[in-house]
């Protein structure tokens, strides 16, 4: 008897689990679906987003998997999805017969994310994508920063940390429980934590700063030569591009430090913006030889800093 009701249990539980489908596929990675005739508009959107950072090996920001209509059944489940549509495309309905660029969620499985181009010929799409490629990367990563954000803040947000920074720097930012104050001066602070080993540093001053790549670079190299022994930026493997944090406008710079009297190294990000008369360096650095995601590390820290509430 009781070996019928066991069996019975596990047939209930594998007919329950049939027919479920999940997302696949992690928040860093995008299926991008297209024909024969919109191969070139595919080719410049894998272009595009195929970006590569040092850490010091190169790290892809993205992984961008490109699939023709024949073989999307199979991707179809995927979290990130970039479509391109043509009227002969079998799911051209989507469009509702309307030009453009949409965004849409919860497509073809619960909670997937999907950038749709919809045009009626293949050099009106070129066109379209052209158009609208920064709107799709910055979609794509910000959606991205907010879902690895939340790995690292699963441990929860340690409440005294957040009211120490806004206190002492005037905005609240969600460090999460576990990391520990490295030092704690008038104008710095750094924070750590370990395994593997990650570090945030604040600095603010009076005064605004010319914010430029060098100058920003100059500054970080002044506090990090002192502070951390002696580090220093490779020059030549730093990335800048305008941003912004908080909706204050700021300079962003991915990069590499390096330190040779202790033979270590790995990547950094550091925010710079000037607000309210007074100069802000917010900058996070992962040292991880043994990792092969130092640059998923520092994703997690740039989406906690994207949290800042001036």
């Amino acid at each position: 008897m009781k070996r019928i009701i066991a069996l019975s249990l596990i047939l209930l539980i594998i007919s329950c689990g049939r027919g479920r489908r999940f997302l696949k596929g992690s928040s860093r990675e995008v299926v991008l679906v297209y024909s024969e005739d919109s191969k070139y508009s595919a080719g410049a959107i894998y272009k595009y987003l195929i970006r590569s950072y040092s850490t010091p090996q190169p790290e892809t920001l993205l992984k961008v998997h490109p699939i023709k209509w024949e073989n999307f059944k199979v991707y179809e489940d995927y979290r990130n999805k970039i479509i391109l549509l043509l009227p002969n495309d079998s799911l051209w309905d989507l469009c509702n017969e309307e030009e453009g660029f949409f965004i849409r969620r919860n497509v073809f499985i619960r909670e997937d994310f999907v950038l749709i181009f919809c045009s009626y010929d293949s050099r009106s799409m070129l066109r379209m994508v052209s158009d609208n490629m920064r709107q799709m990367f910055d979609t794509l990563f910000i959606k991205m920063l907010k879902e690895v954000s939340k790995i690292e803040l699963l441990p929860g947000v340690d409440m005294k940390m957040r009211k120490k920074i806004k206190d002492k720097f005037g905005f609240y930012i969600p460090i999460p429980k576990g990391w520990n104050v490295f030092l704690d001066r008038n104008d710095i602070l750094i924070i750590t934590k370990h395994n593997p080993d990650r570090f945030i540093m604040i600095f603010s001053k009076r005064g605004e700063e010319q914010l430029s790549k060098e100058r920003i670079m100059d500054i970080r190299d002044s506090l990090t030569s002192i502070f951390y022994n002696g580090d220093q930026i490779r020059r030549e493997y730093s990335y800048s591009l305008d941003d912004n944090l908080g909706g204050i406008s700021a300079l962003k710079i991915y990069g590499i430090w390096k330190n040779d009297s202790l033979m270590a190294g790995g990547p950094f990000l550091t925010y710079a913006l000037n607000y309210k008369g007074r100069f802000y360096l917010i900058d996070a650095g992962v040292y991880a030889p043994e990792s092969n995601n130092k640059l998923g590390l520092i994703l997690r820290l740039e989406g906690i800093f994207k949290e800042i509430k001036w």
